[in-house]
């Protein structure tokens, strides 16, 4: 289950293809996280684990998403990935960041013609 938190009233936006209204979706920690693409563009969790980033349900090609991973307290933790998410020599699977409240942001990419979710960006340790 996700909670979302939409944009103030009023908000200008503006909607790209594989784009949603601008609205931050809050990913249950679980040992496999479930993320549901319909919801927005923009998911946060804050994994207490070891954890799986599950397949995301309801994916439409083109869509872009923006993953955010804080570790919790008591790690630190890995984070594996199911297998729609794809990697390439170029941009390998990361690391995540080792210290506790630290944030990883992975931008990836969906090609339904491949059925995968492209890696296209990697930023690690942001406190």
């Amino acid at each position: 289950m996700a909670e979302t938190a939409g944009a103030p009233a009023g908000a200008a936006t503006t909607t790209e293809q594989g784009a949603l209204a601008p609205t931050v979706v809050i990913l249950t920690d679980a040992p496999t996280i479930a993320v549901d693409a319909s919801l927005g563009n923009d998911f946060r969790v804050t994994i207490a684990g070891n954890r799986t980033m599950g397949n995301p349900a309801n994916s439409v090609d083109g869509e872009q998403i923006v993953l955010q991973v804080t570790q919790g307290t008591g790690g630190p933790f890995t984070m594996a990935w199911a297998d729609e998410y794809e990697f390439s020599s170029g941009l390998p699977q990361p690391t995540l960041s080792t210290r506790a409240g630290q944030t990883d942001v992975l931008g990836f990419i969906y090609d339904a013609a491949i059925g995968t979710w492209m890696l296209a960006a990697f930023v690690g340790g942001f406190s």
